[in-house]
């Protein structure tokens, strides 16, 4: 009676221990089944301050960032990027309708109706995406752009250039442009690109 009752015992400990795994392996799959992806933060009316030397050289402004695990974040709403002088006098800035931040490649993209205007030159681009590197101090975009400045307007697909916009370099481009000349500038300085794209 007392083996029988120790075998008893001993099925019960078997049969709560084979319960007790499969319970186990069942709340594994559930986590792996249920991980989340979304944003881990969400904040609002954010500004972002670059500097250097103790001077404020860049500052970003959005009214929503969401942030995820792998550090990228989103802004679904209105990004502008205020570029300033040594003197801390604002001479570029870029608004575009929503942007991004890459973590792991340290590049900002703004997209949507994106404009970049610089004051000191008069200048400006429009184009629908443009990256921006803060550690590489340059912009670029791989899609379609118009530059004016004013005494030209350019057309082009791809074009590179400093943060500052002072000095860019486009692909492919077509447009009426000012050439440099050592006498004074007349009508016939004023050349055409008529590639295509």
């Amino acid at each position: 009676m007392i083996n029988s009752f120790k075998y008893i015992i001993e099925f019960i400990f078997l049969l709560f221990f084979a319960l007790f795994l499969t319970s186990c392996e069942e709340k594994k799959k559930v986590e792996v089944a249920n991980k989340y992806n979304g944003p881990l933060m969400a904040t609002e009316n954010l500004v972002v301050m670059y500097s250097d030397s103790g001077r404020t050289t860049v500052k970003l402004t959005t009214a929503r960032q969401l942030k995820f695990q792998n550090e990228d974040e989103i802004y679904p709403k209105a990004v502008y990027v205020t570029f300033y002088d040594k003197n801390g006098v604002e001479y570029s800035s870029l608004r575009g309708d929503s942007g991004r931040y890459e973590k792991t490649n340290g590049l900002y993209k703004v997209m949507g109706n994106v404009f970049f205007f610089n004051r000191l030159q008069q200048q400006s681009l429009a184009t629908d995406v443009l990256n921006w590197s803060p550690l590489k101090k340059k912009v670029y975009t791989d899609r379609k752009f118009t530059i004016k400045t004013p005494k030209e307007e350019l057309h082009g697909v791809g074009m590179d250039a400093d943060q500052d916009f002072t000095h860019y370099t486009m692909r492919r481009t077509k447009g009426t442009f000012a050439v440099d000349s050592l006498n004074s500038q007349t009508d016939d300085d004023i050349a055409t690109d008529t590639t295509s794209y």
